[in-house]
């Protein structure tokens, strides 16, 4: 990585560390790029070399969890809802305090949108070794399998999170397995 990366690395955690801190304090439609770039220590002209707004900077953060995900998580043989689930909602507990704090600024429609959106990618790297990875049936159980799990992280931070992940990874499957046949 050369020095202009790293200066663009940095000056993009200072942006989000920034952002964040301001959240903690007001309303997030009261934060403005101004308050962000004063904060950051850094100028308007940065920010917008690297993002196009407030917004962009949640997505981009929230694409860069995913993405930490996706590299983190291991193919499977087969769907283990168990498995998938406990998976799923540790990776998601190292983060409670960001999501806590979306939730808090009603921005859990952006948390969720931006899981969906990177769903397939994900799961086409979960698959190992079967099925056709660029099916329209692969897309389906993306969009499917997406929707319920991020339904369900929508429902524990709502909840504040108190369970454990391996608790509430339990609940679930048990659920699901009650009801559907996986």
């Amino acid at each position: 990585m050369n020095g202009h990366q790293k200066q663009r690395e940095q000056s993009g955690r200072m942006i989000e560390e920034a952002l964040f801190s301001l959240m903690e304090k007001k309303p997030y439609a009261q934060i403005t790029v101004s308050g962000i770039t004063r904060r950051a220590d850094i100028s308007r002209r940065t920010f917008y070399r690297l993002y196009s707004g407030k917004d962009e900077v949640l997505c981009r953060y929230l694409e860069k969890l995913c993405r930490k995900y996706q590299s983190e998580i291991h193919p499977l043989d087969r769907y283990d809802v168990s498995r998938i689930a406990l998976d799923y909602f540790t990776f998601w507990y190292q983060y409670k305090d960001f999501l806590l704090l979306m939730h808090r600024q009603e921005l859990d429609e952006m948390v969720c949108g931006e899981i969906s959106r990177l769903a397939l990618s994900v799961i086409q790297s979960r698959i190992k070794d079967g099925g056709d990875r660029d099916s329209e049936e692969i897309e389906y159980f993306a969009d499917y399998s997406a929707g319920g799990f991020t339904q369900l992280l929508w429902r524990w931070i709502a909840h504040g999170m108190q369970q454990e992940p391996q608790e509430y990874a339990l609940a679930v499957s048990r659920s699901l397995r009650k009801y559907i046949s996986i």
